[in-house]
């Protein structure tokens, strides 16, 4: 369920304007 939750924040992050977000979000998984 986490993860779930980890990936689709990383998609819309990915997608969006937190290129800095989504590197911490990788850096978690």
């Amino acid at each position: 369920m986490v993860k779930n939750k980890i990936k689709k924040i990383a998609v819309l992050t990915s997608g969006g304007d937190a290129p800095g977000m989504n590197a911490a979000i990788r850096a978690v998984v």
